[in-house]
């Protein structure tokens, strides 16, 4: 497994942060470590609820990478960036698991969580790719 550079990567260690704010701070995390690897964000990386995914619910927020490191999702979700984010010591009411190797679940750990919405913010930027997405809270749906 390789991991992420730790330049531009939040720290969800020492302040509690609210998973739609960190989901997003991830996504703006990964869009510049992208671009710094001579990538376009708009052609590699996006956010939806894993129920746009096929693969969870919409109380699950993923960010994805899909050119990023082998397998950068797996060792990040397990620690591999303990400044960033510590599995073994974690604060928030949230944690990271993952799908495929080059994306992060976010999961809340709330009875009561909220459901999620992906809003197109972009088209695709080619046939057949998805569209470039961003998530709000669902209002109206019981949690």
């Amino acid at each position: 497994m390789t991991k992420l550079p730790n330049k531009y990567l939040p720290d969800f260690t020492t302040k509690k942060v609210d998973m739609l704010t960190a989901a997003k701070m991830f996504k703006a995390a990964i869009d510049k470590i992208c671009e710094a690897s001579g990538m376009q964000p708009s052609y590699e990386t996006n956010m939806a609820t894993a129920e746009d995914y096929g693969y969870g619910d919409d109380k699950t927020i993923v960010v994805n990478f899909e050119a990023g490191p082998y397998d950068w999702g797996v060792s990040y979700s397990l620690g591999s960036n303990p400044k960033s984010y510590n599995p073994g010591k974690n604060i928030q009411d949230w944690y990271l698991e993952c799908y495929y190797g080059f994306d992060v679940m976010f999961v809340s750990t709330l009875d009561n969580a909220p459901s999620f919405k992906s809003i197109k913010i972009a088209d695709a930027p080619e046939k057949d790719m998805r569209p470039k997405m961003d998530i709000v809270i669902q209002e109206g749906v019981a949690a």
